[in-house]
């Protein structure tokens, strides 16, 4: 308990803020829409950003790339805006100690060169970890095709945060103006967590850490009903999913969650229903959300009661130093 409230004082671990460098701004304006997403990229610097996290009473934020994802149709490209990126990172985290990580982008589905760029940044640039778009180019995660870059992941032990990347294909006339993330992204990093769970992707790589983002958007919910029909009609799922004897909930009990973004008053009761705050973690989605958006979220997380002084601890700080105790 003591433990627990001292982590709260010390201040919180941030596990979804993100970065902009300047290599990562010229690919969006060569190859992406004006508002990526129908949403505007926002303004980045470290200055700013160490200004945010000092308001919202951030001690670390481990920096990764946001939507969308760095594979925009061209390999070579992906690939050398994959190096250009991390290293950029890096620099930011011996120029500023103590007060960025960084998990590293990949250029998948591309698997040696993804494969290369974990060696990389592992071995040279010492990253904490590594972020994955829950689609590249119409591949989700789970697809055999990444069953390689899975391997390397699995052998390291790596931890990886998935985040959302607009879906391959969305359905016209639905959306209505809304951005990608008030909907799409939500209906993204559920499809991607089920495939990998379905298609015993998880089972078969357990030494991969990952960190489901935006409260495990519809994943609770979807539970439910996919947990009983699983059993109620192995043989038909068998055939097309590949693994009919799955356990749902054991699997999400597994994994990470993130909170960034507006999960109360419903969503984090749903969450709670299927994990302990031991797997949940601080995420304020800085900048993407602004600052002062950032500071209403997290006072509401301050003050809910869904949440104990001793588990709020675990979320800001203690879980995160459990899952990476270099910082």
């Amino acid at each position: 308990m003591m433990f627990e409230l001292k982590v709260l004082r010390a201040g919180k671990i941030d596990l979804h803020s993100h970065y902009l460098p300047p290599g990562y701004r010229e690919a969006l304006l060569k190859y992406a829409e004006p508002n990526p997403d129908g949403f505007p990229t926002p303004a980045w610097s470290a200055e700013l950003h160490l200004e945010a996290m000092e308001h919202l009473g951030i001690a670390t934020s481990l920096l990764s790339l946001s939507s969308p994802h760095i594979h925009l149709g061209d390999r070579n490209a992906a690939k050398e805006l994959a190096r250009s990126v991390n290293e950029y990172g890096a620099d930011l985290v011996r120029k500023y100690p103590g007060k960025f990580r960084l998990l590293a982008s990949l250029p998948v589905p591309e698997t040696c060169d993804s494969i290369a760029e974990i060696k990389y940044a592992l071995e040279a640039l010492h990253v904490d970890g590594f972020t994955l778009p829950t689609n590249v180019l119409g591949v989700y995660l789970g697809n055999p095709c990444l069953n390689d870059i899975f391997a390397e992941l699995n052998m390291r032990k790596a931890i990886v945060a998935l985040h959302p990347n607009r879906p391959a294909l969305v359905p016209e006339h639905v959306l209505e103006g809304l951005p990608a993330p008030m909907m799409e992204f939500f209906f993204d990093t559920t499809r991607t967590v089920m495939n990998l769970i379905l298609t015993g992707t998880l089972s078969r790589f357990p030494g991969i850490t990952f960190i489901v983002p935006h409260a495990g958007a519809f994943l609770p919910i979807l539970a439910d009903r996919i947990a009983p029909a699983l059993h109620m009609m192995p043989s038909i799922f068998g055939e097309h999913m590949g693994d009919a004897g799955v356990d749902i909930y054991a699997s999400l009990k597994g994994l990470y969650y993130d909170l960034a973004g507006g999960c109360l008053p419903r969503q984090l009761g749903n969450l709670l229903q299927l994990v302990g705050t031991d797997h949940l973690l601080y995420g304020s989605d800085y900048p993407y959300t602004p600052d002062l958006a950032c500071k209403s979220l997290a006072d509401d997380l301050d003050s809910t009661d869904l949440l104990t002084d001793e588990a709020r601890g675990q979320i800001y700080c203690a879980n995160a130093l459990r899952l990476f105790p270099g910082l």
